[in-house]
């Protein structure tokens, strides 16, 4: 972390380390919300929830799994955690909620997922890095 960020980018830090998991979560979440949407269904919570609680608990595992609260910023992280959230999903999905899988949903899933997970994270990056520091 550079030595002259301010007091307010490290408080941002701090709680991102903390509540990172939220912004994972509402990630998988919104790709539900979306999905639902774009299908032309309606955005019943209960469906939502459904569609999502596989990814979630594959997220869970994977945050224990990596202990991805030590470094919840870093890309690599979100990277792995984003695959372990995929691969995790899906096969929950399929094997335990017996609901499909199908090529296009996977891949439409990963673009999401993963790409969203890194995304957050890489905004983390530039923000603590590049943010002007107050004088």
């Amino acid at each position: 972390m550079p030595a002259a960020i301010g007091e307010q980018t490290i408080h941002i830090l701090v709680c991102m380390k903390k509540w990172f998991w939220v912004l994972d979560a509402a990630i998988i979440v919104s790709f539900a919300v979306v999905g639902r949407d774009t299908h032309g269904f309606n955005s019943d919570w209960g469906e939502v929830i459904r569609i999502s609680i596989p990814f979630l608990i594959a997220l869970g595992v994977g945050i224990v799994a990596m202990r991805a609260w030590r470094n919840p910023t870093n890309l690599l992280v979100g990277l792995v955690l984003g695959v372990i959230t995929l691969v995790g999903g899906m096969l929950i999905r399929g094997l335990v909620f017996d609901d499909g899988t199908a090529t296009t949903f996977i891949l439409v899933s990963a673009g999401w997922i993963i790409g969203l997970m890194i995304a957050w994270r890489i905004v983390a990056l530039v923000w603590t890095h590049f943010r002007p520091t107050t004088s």
